[in-house]
């Protein structure tokens, strides 16, 4: 037989011939094992009784069946393996010696694939009408086998799947389709796709499967046929958590660019206050020296005055240049937040529009903080204040909470969030008004250095609180609707309460050299020539003689050259060529009890990063008045005359 036999899977082919001629029968087990190109389990029986046992107990791939048998008719054998409730599918030729076309529709109508009249039957004709025979019996079932897959996969696809007509009608949906539609099979099928459809191209559309509430779907379109006629199969994937993924990532991205820029503008702030605090040092100190050589009465004093004080407000300035940056000094304690509120709570009446209530819920057994005092009521300050001018001159409330927060019961995924939100419980404080709110659009630009949605030139208001909080190491989120108010909410890590002693800085008095002379020296290293001349000014009116050096390397050896004379160095951190922390390094070595005073415009705390093994008498922060700074030498002197090893000064 032809090669499509092969295709039909069957191992061996069992062929049953039933026929009362045992010539007939020789002759078309020869036909067939001649065309046939497997192998054959042909099976020849006389009587029709033979091959219906034969067929209940193995039925054939396919059956000759002569019209005339000794026991019944080939009618009346196919009445019987073609009655219903028989399981016997296999094709069946039926031969005839007369060429009776009533005869031959009747054997059709009973279940016979093929009629042939024996007389003009063929090898080549038998063959062929085999094979055909054959191939419907392994199609049939391939056909039914593919359909029920494609069934399952079409039932259990993920995916929605539609057919729609060129009309515009679906034609089918399986079940994810009716789940994003939210409809049954029955309502879809007729009813109109409602979207556009443009054939091989991918597209998002959004389906309103309930009121108020769009599922984004990624559409797939290509042209098939359905029922013979042209038409849409539509993939339709929700893409909810792609999206949301998606969202979170630029969220994190946008986050990070930010950090960048702000991390950026932090160091710039920081070298601006660096180099602005040398400059308001001069003129603070300048100043300080002029009123302390004018008598009470002089008329100059008052403008004198007025310098100074400017010169300081503007180191305030710098240093809320330098909370920004994350520099600013703190001195950390063990807090309870809700005690801090409490006590804060007339100050910020008295200091706030009357037109303002204050409404506080606080938790009364929140685990403490660890703080700085004095910039958290800052940080504080900055928010209520904040909020104060968005109520403008409406009635207003503004409303302080502290609780415990917890990871699993607030995630902030409407809020904006600066920092990582901490993995534990942490000390949360949640200060909401009642304003006129920001858009989505202005609240990450709200800690931007001078940023305002007021009137122009507002300071560092938020953006010094940025600064603060990293430094507490503090969790920013805010949110805000415009005419719905803002909400500012501050995660602190808990900490527990400490009984151990605040350490006392080290101090070291130098063993003074025999020929110290009764006017001690002062060595004052900075780069700042503006700065040497006043500090020398300072000393030379205490009654000390001052030496001075631009830089770390000249600061050497100046002190080499008078190392047993020099009672005090006042150092800079930040010079060119060798700085602060290089130069003591040096002097050490070479004297390891000499006092030493760190000066710079930076913190305490930042500043003492720089060094690997701080040993400093004391720190000042440029800029600072005279009288600071001679408070800092007295003090030195005090502890070197009380020595039992210092001569007296």
């Amino acid at each position: 037989m032809p090669s499509r036999l092969e295709k039909s899977q069957l191992t061996t082919l069992k062929v049953f011939i039933v026929d009362d001629s045992p010539s007939d029968r020789s002759t078309y087990t020869q036909w067939i094992r001649r065309t046939a190109s497997i192998p054959l389990d042909i099976q020849e029986m006389e009587t029709g009784t033979q091959a219906w046992e034969a067929c209940k107990i193995s039925p054939p791939h396919c059956l000759l069946l002569d019209d005339q048998l000794t026991d019944m008719t080939g009618l009346e054998f196919l009445a019987k393996v073609r009655r219903p409730h028989s399981h016997s599918k296999a094709p069946i030729i039926f031969l005839t010696g007369y060429g009776n076309e009533e005869r031959a529709a009747h054997a059709i109508q009973s279940g016979a694939q093929e009629y042939f009249n024996k007389n003009t039957l063929s090898e080549k004709l038998l063959g062929h009408h085999m094979e055909q025979a054959i191939e419907q019996l392994t199609t049939i079932p391939r056909i039914r086998a593919l359909e029920r897959q494609s069934s399952i996969i079409l039932q259990s696809s993920s995916d929605g799947i539609l057919v729609v007509g060129h009309d515009g009608l679906i034609r089918f949906s399986n079940p994810a389709a009716e789940q994003l539609f939210q409809k049954t099979s029955e309502q879809l099928t007729g009813s109109p796709f409602g979207f556009p459809i443009s054939a091989n191209q991918t597209t998002e559309i959004d389906i309103m499967s309930e009121p108020g509430r769009a599922t984004p779907v990624e559409m797939r379109v290509v042209p098939i046929e359905w029922d013979e006629e042209p038409a849409y199969l539509a993939s339709l994937r929700d893409v909810t958590e792609q999206r949301k993924v998606e969202d979170e990532r630029r969220r994190h991205e946008i986050e990070r660019q930010y950090s960048q820029k702000l991390e950026s503008l932090g160091v710039l702030a920081g070298g601006i206050a660096h180099d602005f605090n040398n400059l308001l040092m001069t003129i603070v100190a300048r100043s300080g020296l002029a009123l302390r050589a004018l008598p009470p009465d002089a008329p100059a004093r008052e403008h004198l005055d007025f310098i100074e004080k400017a010169g300081l407000r503007g180191g305030e300035l710098a240093n809320q240049m330098l909370a920004f940056a994350g520099q600013t000094r703190l001195d950390f304690q063990v807090i309870n937040l809700p005690k801090l509120l409490e006590d804060m709570a007339p100050f910020l009446r008295a200091t706030l529009s009357k037109r303002l209530a204050f409404e506080y819920d606080l938790a009364p057994s929140l685990p403490p903080i660890r703080a700085d005092q004095a910039q958290l009521r800052q940080l504080i300050m900055n928010i209520v204040i904040n909020a104060s001018e968005a109520c403008g001159e409406k009635d207003g409330v503004i409303t302080i909470r502290t609780f415990e927060w917890e990871p699993t019961i607030e995630n902030f995924q409407s809020w904006y969030v600066i920092g990582e939100l901490p993995d534990n419980r942490s000390v949360a404080l949640t200060i909401q008004d009642t304003g006129c709110g920001m858009t989505s659009d202005t609240i990450p630009k709200i800690f931007d250095p001078f940023f305002s949605t007021k009137l122009p030139g507002r300071g560092l208001g938020l953006a010094a609180l940025l600064g603060l909080a990293q430094a507490h190491a503090a969790t920013i989120a805010v949110r805000s609707q415009p005419d719905a108010g803002t909400e500012f909410t501050l995660l602190f890590p808990a900490t527990t309460r400490s009984s151990s002693p605040k350490k006392a800085p080290v101090f070291s008095v130098p063993t003074q050299h025999a020929s110290l002379t009764k006017k001690p020296m002062v060595l004052v290293v900075d780069d700042e020539e503006d700065v040497r001349v006043a500090c020398s000014m300072i000393f030379e009116e205490m009654g000390l003689q001052t030496l001075v050096a631009s830089d770390g390397q000249i600061g050497i050896q100046v002190f080499q050259q008078h190392q047993h004379e020099i009672m005090v160095v006042l150092l800079d951190l930040t010079m060119p060529n060798m700085d602060g922390q290089q130069f003591l390094e040096h002097i050490q070595g070479l004297n390891a009890t000499i006092p030493v005073i760190l000066s710079s415009g930076y913190s305490e705390e930042e500043a003492m990063k720089r060094f690997h093994n701080p040993d400093m008498a004391a720190f000042i922060q440029k800029p600072y008045q005279v009288e600071t700074l001679i408070a800092k030498i007295e003090d030195i002197r005090q502890k070197q005359t009380r020595s039992p090893h210092t001569p007296d000064l």
